[in-house]
């Protein structure tokens, strides 16, 4: 089997889809849709994906979607019962275009990022999240309400305080380890040459869940939402100690967005001990000539498994997989 598959062909061909069906197939949903309908066409009431993927062994794998109706996903024409049995079973690390709103996006866009590869090697995290932001979810529909029940408040703050600390100190752990394949990754992109640091900023890290609503009720109460907890937590990236947002070149923030998806990838590699398939779309669109050659030495001297690339140009991508020096077949779409 070629350990890279080249996919060509012209902008709207369908290049991404392929490369987003291989992502839902790993993580249970779509990287480049917001939701699962939007993997349907338009004429279509439903639509799905069949794959025979191997990680240690072979399995069969099936998404099936349709309209108004839930997503099924079956390995070896087996339902899971739960759709999140399926995280962290088969790996995938996506670098693409869109992924500039790791940087320039809300903190949102960096939490999603930061859970989702957490819940990829612990899957008690996953449940925590889901139960903390349905309880957050209960606690800001109350707080809309004319009149506010504060033993209610109370009562959902009790549960909610064990969960926001656990998730606190999930998030420190995975920073304090996550940082060193960032920093790393970072300095082979730029040569050395800057010193970078992610910084984790959290509100639980001075007080506990508890003392931050006591503080904060009344407040919450009069803006109708909840300003306390790790759905606040901030996410930030320094370069020699400023913002790589606000101040960073735009060479310096491609080389910090593809230093997050390579320390991801390594990541994601020793923790569960099997390679994640590593999917490019069009990224030598988007970055310069010397970032590109970085990258193709990093991708030629690591182990990274197999590789799904695409481009518009075709004669770049065959330079690419002929120079990366891996057995590699070339597809055309047209």
């Amino acid at each position: 089997m070629e350990e890279v598959t080249a996919i060509a062909g012209l902008n709207g061909v369908g290049k991404t889809s392929v490369l987003d069906a291989i992502h839902f197939l790993c993580l249970g949903k779509s990287y480049f849709s917001s939701t699962d309908v939007q993997c349907i066409q338009t004429d279509q009431s439903q639509s799905g994906i069949l794959a025979e993927i191997e990680n240690k062994d072979k399995f069969h794998l099936k998404v099936k979607l349709k309209r108004g109706g839930r997503k099924i996903i079956e390995k070896n024409s087996i339902p899971y019962k739960h759709l999140s049995e399926h995280i962290g079973q088969f790996l995938a690390v996506v670098i693409a275009p869109n992924d500039i709103e790791l940087i320039y996006g809300t903190n949102d866009k960096r939490r999603s990022f930061t859970n989702q590869i957490i819940s990829q090697i612990n899957h008690k995290h996953l449940k925590t999240l889901v139960k903390y932001n349905k309880l957050i979810e209960h606690r800001n529909k109350h707080l809309k309400e004319d009149t506010v029940d504060l033993t209610l408040i109370q009562t959902l703050d009790e549960q909610i305080g064990p969960l926001a600390q656990n998730i606190f100190e999930a998030r420190t752990r995975f920073f304090e380890e996550f940082s060193s394949y960032f920093n790393l990754k970072y300095h082979q992109l730029s040569d050395n040459k800057e010193h970078i640091k992610l910084i984790y900023k959290s509100q639980l890290s001075k007080n506990t869940y508890t003392e931050l609503v006591n503080i904060n009720r009344t407040k919450d109460i009069a803006i109708h939402r909840s300003s306390s907890g790790t759905h606040k937590d901030e996410i930030e990236i320094e370069l020699d100690n400023f913002s790589l947002k606000k101040y960073g070149s735009q060479g310096q923030i491609k080389s910090g967005l593809i230093a997050l998806k390579l320390a991801e990838f390594d990541y994601l590699k020793d923790k569960k001990e099997w390679s994640p398939i590593l999917l490019l779309d069009d990224i030598f669109e988007k970055i310069d000539e010397e970032r590109s050659k970085v990258l193709t030495e990093i991708i030629k001297n690591g182990n990274f498994g197999q590789i799904f690339i695409t481009d518009t140009n075709s004669s770049r991508l065959k330079s690419f997989c002929e120079e990366i020096g891996k057995p590699f077949k070339t597809i055309t779409l047209d």
